[in-house]
């Protein structure tokens, strides 16, 4: 309660009343937008404030876990919590994974500026960033697939087997 506030609790538990299923085509169109707007603005969070002498990522991804360990926590004790399950699972692995990968990818291009093995610091952050292209990458790839996967599966009528299996 102390992290997450009473309010936000409320909230969480209000969302989770209904199975995720209960979500019209359109409703779930409309989440996709949102998914692909919101989540990666996380991971460019970390990737950028990642260039701060390469820890600024990290209170990014503290917050972050600390509020999502909060939530996962606080949700299993109340009655909604097959239905929070229920829609978290499929998804979770890649947006976390992606959030990781860029604050990593920033970490890596900020401490070139710290550690520049002789080279000037802007050559360092060149070289460094080629480096972290590949991590970037595949932080939009993941980013891209947990929005589809959080806008049509979490909330699809499919089994939990079906859903844990996409996770």
């Amino acid at each position: 309660e102390a992290l997450l506030g009473e309010k936000q609790m409320q909230l969480m538990e209000q969302m989770y009343e209904t199975p995720p299923e209960s979500q019209s085509v359109n409703e779930r169109a409309f989440m996709l937008g949102f998914y692909i707007r919101h989540n990666p603005s996380i991971g460019l969070q970390c990737f950028a404030s990642g260039l701060l002498l390469g820890i600024g990522g990290l209170p990014t991804l503290i917050s972050n876990a600390a509020v999502l360990g909060a939530t996962f926590g606080y949700m299993a004790t109340v009655p909604q919590r097959d239905n929070f399950y229920t829609f978290v699972t499929a998804h979770g692995p890649f947006e976390l994974t992606a959030v990781v990968l860029a604050a990593a990818a920033g970490m890596r291009m900020g401490f070139s500026l710290i550690q520049t093995d002789g080279w000037t610091r802007l050559a360092s952050l060149r070289r460094s960033m080629h480096e972290a292209v590949p991590m970037v990458s595949l932080a939009v790839l993941l980013f891209g697939l947990a929005a589809f996967i959080e806008a049509f599966i979490s909330p699809a009528p499919i089994p939990y087997a079906a859903k844990a299996a996409v996770a």
